[in-house]
């Protein structure tokens, strides 16, 4: 099922998802929900962004392997709060820069 975004936030992935992450809003980009969570994405300079995922992290990454082919872009990007050990080991991400953040 593809949503336009209209999809109440108050379902309970999505209340899981803030609850999870801290984030108070979902990021820019097209939606794809179903049974095994969502996922907001958008391209940009060539490459698949994953700006938001909950759920299946397996279906997530072939979904989005998927998707990359369909567009013929070879590059998925991402980035995650969680320590991304396991991202590395598990789906071959590698790491190619930092994001920095201060309070003003």
């Amino acid at each position: 099922m593809v949503s336009d975004g209209a999809t109440s936030l108050m379902t309970t992935p999505y209340r899981d998802y803030f609850n999870r992450s801290g984030d108070t809003e979902l990021g820019v980009g097209w939606m794809i929900e179903n049974e095994h969570g969502f996922c907001v994405w958008r391209v940009q300079d060539e490459k698949l962004i994953l700006v938001n995922v909950y759920g299946d992290g397996t279906y997530w990454n072939d979904w989005a392997t998927e998707k990359a082919k369909e567009l013929e872009i070879k590059t998925i990007l991402f980035a995650t709060k969680r320590k991304p050990n396991a991202f590395i080991r598990k789906y071959g991400y590698e790491i190619t820069g930092t994001i920095l953040e201060r309070t003003v």
